[in-house]
């Protein structure tokens, strides 16, 4: 008999296509999100950094250079840390202060001319945004870092310089 056709045979194939199809999907979808939250991060970091370097260049009360360096580089610390409260509040364990460098140097360039350094990071293999999936691992970075610099001439740093 032609035109007959034995369904039994087909049993549960539907099921293992729509697993198959699912799979990959779900896969496609984590992906997109992992990587969007990365992104994000990654997009905070150097956000921070520039706040923080352009806090740098807001005038500080003080008397003396270093004091007024000092003061700058402290400003430049709170503002980079603000700026990434978000991440501190998604990932608890996540400490900014400990991932936090502001530092003052004269500039290689121009030894005239004081530079504001400030990086800040994010450990993404510790303190993942979303749980890894298998393999995705790989393809994540372990480190974020976000990294501006600022110059300043230093007759600026004090009032009437």
């Amino acid at each position: 008999m032609t035109g007959v056709h034995d369904r039994s045979a087909e049993r549960g194939q539907a099921a293992i296509e729509f697993a198959i199809v699912f799979l990959l999907f779900f896969a496609m979808l984590w992906g997109i999100l992992t990587f969007g939250f990365i992104f994000a991060a990654q997009n905070t970091l150097t956000l921070a950094a520039e706040n923080g370097a352009r806090a740098a260049l807001r005038y500080q009360p003080a008397t003396t250079t270093a004091g007024a360096t000092a003061a700058r580089i402290s400003a430049a610390t709170t503002m980079a840390t603000q700026t990434v409260q978000w991440l501190q509040n998604f990932t608890p364990a996540y400490d900014p202060a400990a991932y936090l460098t502001a530092t003052s140097a004269p500039c290689t360039y121009n030894a005239n001319l004081i530079c504001f350094h400030v990086q800040i990071s994010y450990p993404y293999a510790q303190h993942p945004l979303i749980p890894p999936f298998p393999g995705f691992g790989l393809f994540a970075p372990t480190q974020l870092v976000g990294k501006a610099t600022m110059q300043v001439d230093p007759g600026n740093l004090l009032p009437g310089g």
